[in-house]
């Protein structure tokens, strides 16, 4: 994770007490893998900072690299690694060398923050913005957008979107649900998405994707015609028809509305593109669900879960703005030939991963098809059990390896069933590049990708699969792959879309992935009610195209595991989910 803000790290001493250790430990934690708020010392709770199992394992090998101490998996424990205090203590218990006195040493102070270039600058208009101001300031209306440079990962979203659209998948669309136990502040709501495309920085709701030259990068662009954000209103046969009053669509069958909206696309005009998409939907027991559907060219799960509690704040919901951009990326002063040195890994590993031929469930060539989607919610207890589980094959904090691991075999099941035994299977996992903790930024896209796969003879148990996919992340993180991919993808930024998917066809042999999965964590904590409303359950539906078809995607909220499962037609059978669903259960331990 790279980071271009940073406080400074304390050169190591020839000795040191446990005093100077600890700050050590505190200044690397928040140099590299924490935003970490003012005041924070070595005493403050990590885990409360937003230390979680993905940055628990960038951390275990920073502790490795820095103090030259590897901790034992048995060792990994939330007591471990509450603060930095205990941390420290940790090493010492492992052989770190420290000298026996009560010295003290002074706190580390924090850098400047960086200059950027005048590119970066020119993104707001008659406002010149530095990274650590932008963040900071809370902007007014009469602030306008003049551009916005795209982020590194932002060229392969823009490829793939054009990719999608090409071959009748509807683009790059993504989906936040959020489930309420009555209907929301209606009026309210649409009052406040009239005005807010009016509103720095949510004209990028109905901005366009320009290229100013021939020679020049895409960037976006305020339409020359905004159009206005509606808010589109359902109510199914049998519900009190408290939206019908609101002018709602009346509907008969709950989950076929519901694929309905994931399957409309976003308009694209020449004078303005519709980025977002508002529904809310009235069930036959009169509970709601609002659906945000939002372009991955304009932002990552991770920042839609921002921008609703963003709208729920702007909708009288409390609390701090949320900051909508992160610049410092671009003001990284390393040019073409700094970056190579990094990004010329990336073909050697892409022909490692892909040395072993992989399958997948879908179609083998891009063709439209109607996709659908099934959420599981398990209870309190059965969320328990599957943290219990998780903790017995990779440890108590790491847990991306076990819910990727069961991913991987209930595809495997169906398989099985089919009687095919592929060689292996391989997945791509979206990794988030923001520091743990950060509140922000709403827009752009701040991700990397894990590119791991596991033979057939891996996939024999969930612990032989897991602790392969735990191998294979620890050497993605020690091995810097995921800065690997960026500057590749930084390196790329000038082709045009259809020769950047070329490239990615060619080395992911046109399948992209054996299937798609994230797990973003806890979703958007902090919003327990919404418009007025109280917030039963959260969940996204990411986009996904075919091939490879299928995706099952992780999230917790209230307390409980939310799972959902995501095919297009002709992909899975109804025999076929039953028995992923069942694979999928028994392997999470509440089966």
């Amino acid at each position: 994770m790279r980071s271009y803000c940073r406080h400074p790290i304390l050169p190591m001493p020839a000795s040191e007490t446990l005093p100077q250790l600890e700050v050590r430990v505190l200044d690397l934690v928040r140099n590299e893998v924490l935003q970490t708020p003012p005041g924070f010392t070595v005493e403050a709770d990590l885990f409360e900072a937003g230390l979680d199992s993905m940055a628990i394992m960038q951390l275990l090998l920073l502790l490795e690299e820095h103090f030259g101490k590897a901790i034992p998996t048995g060792s990994v424990s939330r007591a471990n690694f509450k603060n930095a205090k205990a941390i420290a203590t940790l090493l010492v218990d492992q052989g770190y060398e420290i000298i026996p006195s009560a010295e003290e040493n002074p706190a580390p102070q924090s850098s400047a923050a960086p200059t950027l270039s005048p590119d970066v600058v020119a993104v707001a208009e008659r406002q010149p913005v530095g990274g650590q101001a932008l963040e900071a300031k809370s902007f007014s209306s009469a602030e306008k957008l003049a551009y916005l440079p795209l982020r590194d990962c932002d060229f392969f979203t823009h490829a793939f979107d054009e990719m999608l659209r090409k071959a009748g998948q509807g683009g790059h669309i993504a989906h936040s649900f959020i489930e309420l136990d009555q209907i929301p502040d209606v009026a309210a709501l649409k009052k406040l998405l009239t005005v807010l495309p009016g509103h720095f920085p949510f004209p990028i709701f109905t901005a366009q994707l320009k290229q100013p030259s021939l020679f020049s990068l895409p960037r976006w662009e305020p339409a020359a015609h905004p159009r206005p954000l509606d808010l589109h209103l359902w109510s199914q046969v049998g519900s009190s028809g408290r939206l019908a009053d609101h002018g709602a669509q009346t509907f008969t069958d709950l989950q076929t509305q519901l694929d309905d909206i994931i399957n409309t696309s976003l308009p694209q005009q020449d004078d303005g593109w519709m980025n977002v998409r508002f529904d809310l939907v009235e069930k036959a027991d009169s509970t709601c669900v609002f659906v945000f559907s939002w372009s991955h060219l304009i932002m990552d799960g991770i920042g839609a879960e921002f921008f609703l509690v963003e709208l729920n704040r702007l909708l009288g919901g409390g609390g701090e703005p949320v900051p909508a951009f992160d610049l410092t990326d671009l003001a990284d002063p390393r040019g073409w030939g700094e970056r190579w040195k990094t990004a010329k890994v990336m073909p050697s590993f892409f022909d490692q991963v892909m040395a072993k031929p992989f399958e997948a469930l879908g179609s083998t060539q891009l063709s439209a098809g109607r996709a659908h989607f099934q959420v599981l919610t398990l209870t309190e207890a059965q969320t328990q059990e599957a943290a219990r589980r998780s903790a017995e094959v990779c440890g108590p904090l790491i847990n991306m390896p076990f819910h990727l691991a069961c991913a991987m075999r209930a595809h495997q099941a169906v398989f099985q069933h089919r009687n095919i035994s592929p060689e292996s299977l391989m997945c791509c996992v979206p990794i988030q590049v923001r520091k743990k903790g950060t509140r922000g930024p709403l827009f752009q896209n701040h991700l990397t990708m894990f590119f791991c796969n596991l033979l057939a003879a891996e996939l024999g148990t969930l612990e032989t699969a897991a602790g392969s996919l735990h191998q294979q992340h620890t050497r993605f993180i020690k091995d810097k792959i995921g800065d690997a991919f960026r500057d590749l993808m930084w390196m790329m930024r000038p082709m045009p879309p259809w020769l950047h998917m070329f490239f990615i066809n060619f080395h992911m042999k046109g399948k992209f992935s054996s299937f798609y999965h994230s797990n973003t964590g806890p979703f958007a904590p902090e919003l327990t009610r919404f418009a007025g409303a109280r917030v039963t359950n959260a969940y996204h539906v990411p986009s996904f195209s075919d091939p490879p078809g299928t995706g099952v995607f992780a999230n917790e909220k209230n307390g409980r595991l939310v799972l959902t499962l995501c095919w297009r037609d002709g992909t899975l059978a109804e025999e076929e989910r039953q028995i992923f669903i069942r694979q999928l259960m028994a392997d999470l331990g509440v089966a």
